[in-house]
């Protein structure tokens, strides 16, 4: 997987109009939080430029939804790396300490015979139809 793969954003009008939307409701919030009536001031000529031109917010939205596509990429190996590093190798490294093991790998090449399980089963309709 390439992160430093090229990302080429194309922004739309609309969402031009919802990065509007999203930067009012920001500001809102912040201006009810702190009771600030210059951010309320704020609040409602952002909602107006929403409404009427859009397309100032061109640049913001650019950084905006380029950052939206950098986090899409670099967030599940996060992800994935946090997951593995507490659930799988916990397991594991517990699983060694009390001696299993599942793959029989002690036992390979130890002698003549195969480790592998010769299970002389004859598959039938019914073995298919209901596999899980």
């Amino acid at each position: 997987m390439k992160i430093a793969k090229k990302i080429s954003i194309k922004v739309t009008k609309k969402q031009c109009t919802e990065f509007g939307q999203v930067a009012t409701l920001a500001v809102l919030f912040f201006a009810l939080r702190y009771k600030n009536e210059h951010l309320i001031i704020a609040a409602f000529m952002l909602i107006l430029i929403t409404i009427v031109l859009p397309i100032i917010f061109y640049p913001f939205t650019v950084v905006w939804f380029g950052l939206s596509e950098l986090l899409s990429r670099v967030g599940p190996a996060i992800i994935l790396t946090i997951i593995f590093f507490l659930i799988v190798t916990p397991v594991g490294l517990i699983r060694r300490f009390l001696g299993k093991d599942s793959m029989q790998l002690t036992q390979f090449k130890k002698n003549k015979q195969s480790v592998m399980i010769n299970r002389n089963h004859l598959y039938t309709e019914s073995d298919l139809l209901h596999i899980f």
